[in-house]
């Protein structure tokens, strides 16, 4: 895809190596082999991306990079910028009393996009997803988050927040949220869940066991 090619060449470390890509269509580059430790962490770049050296100096992925950091990364063709931002994706959730009151809107605390957000003023926003797939429907993912887009408007009917983003056990989610107003008992993906009416929407949290560590929150409506 030309749209990753672009921002996979376009951030070099030797930015001194400017002036002769823009200087002529065509550089001589080579594969440059190579490992990253980012935040204490070896990474190693998939094949869908690859570190180039050009006179000497590497030339690094820059959406797989920035990724790696938890950033949004997109890119505007009209004007030829990339766009690294901050994000809230890439965070752990914070469960309190507001979480709740805001989940009766409709949307998770601290993401701006809940539930009836348009896929196009999505992907406008935050760039290329991650990843497509499907669990029984179709899903965009950023992060941690998946956004399922109902067809034909093509608007959120459900977002999914799963990994590292959930940093609690079924029992703290008790202790914060207080009694559910269902479950405690088994889900529907087996395992154990708790379930939360918010207004008109319903926040699931599903672990393994009672004890167990969320795996998951599902945001939709009742």
């Amino acid at each position: 895809m030309v749209r990753k090619f672009v921002l996979g060449l376009a951030c070099g470390i030797g930015l001194t190596a400017a002036t002769a890509v823009y200087a002529s269509d065509l550089v001589q580059v080579y594969l440059f082999p190579s490992k990253y430790v980012i935040n204490g962490q070896l990474k190693e770049p998939d094949g869908e991306y690859a570190t180039l050296n050009h006179n000497g100096h590497a030339y690094v992925p820059v959406r797989w990079v920035a990724e790696n950091l938890g950033k949004l990364v997109k890119y505007e063709q009209a004007n030829q910028t990339i766009t690294i931002e901050d994000t809230n994706l890439s965070k752990p959730i914070v469960l309190d009393k507001e979480f709740l009151t805001i989940a009766s809107k409709g949307k998770i605390k601290g993401i701006e996009y809940g539930i009836g957000a348009n896929r196009e003023e999505v992907i406008r926003q935050w760039g290329e997803p991650h990843q497509a797939g499907s669990w029984q429907t179709s899903y965009l993912r950023w992060h941690h988050y998946y956004y399922f887009f109902w067809e034909p408007e093509g608007n959120a009917g459900a977002i999914r927040i799963a990994g590292d983003a959930i940093p609690y056990r079924l029992p703290e989610v008790r202790e914060l949220l207080g009694k559910p107003t269902m479950g405690e008992g088994e889900g529907v993906d087996g395992g154990w869940s708790y379930v939360y009416q918010a207004g008109e929407y319903q926040v699931f949290f599903h672990a393994e066991s009672a004890e167990g560590k969320v795996t998951y929150i599902t945001l939709k409506k009742k």
